[in-house]
């Protein structure tokens, strides 16, 4: 689980999705995350908004292993943020592109 905080793009390199709405981008604020982007469809029609916190987590379809998800949980008062930056600690943000070259030099 982490906390995020999206931001609206609009131009290159993100594209409009089939319905005309680009995606939105979380930056992580705590906790451990894999991805933050949402379909602009999806924030949308789940009532997603610029500079809010989200209680987010990432999922994988199986079928799709390396396209991870970004479920947002709900909505998050400062308050809240308080206690989930102790519980879930600082902001750190794990890529596939990062963990491929640690498992390619382990091989070794």
């Amino acid at each position: 689980m982490f906390v995020a905080k999206f931001s609206q793009t609009s131009d290159a390199p993100f594209k409009a999705d089939k319905n005309g709405n680009y995606p939105m981008i979380g930056t992580v604020v705590a906790g451990k995350a894999k991805g933050s982007i949402i379909n602009g469809t999806i924030a949308r029609r789940e009532g997603i908004e610029a500079n809010k916190l989200y209680a987010c987590d990432n999922s994988v379809n199986p079928e799709y292993p390396d396209n991870v998800q970004t479920d947002v949980l709900s909505q998050v008062t400062v308050l809240e943020f308080v206690e989930l930056r102790k519980e879930l600690g600082a902001p750190v943000s794990v890529g596939a592109e990062v963990e491929a070259p640690a498992a390619i030099g382990n091989e070794a």
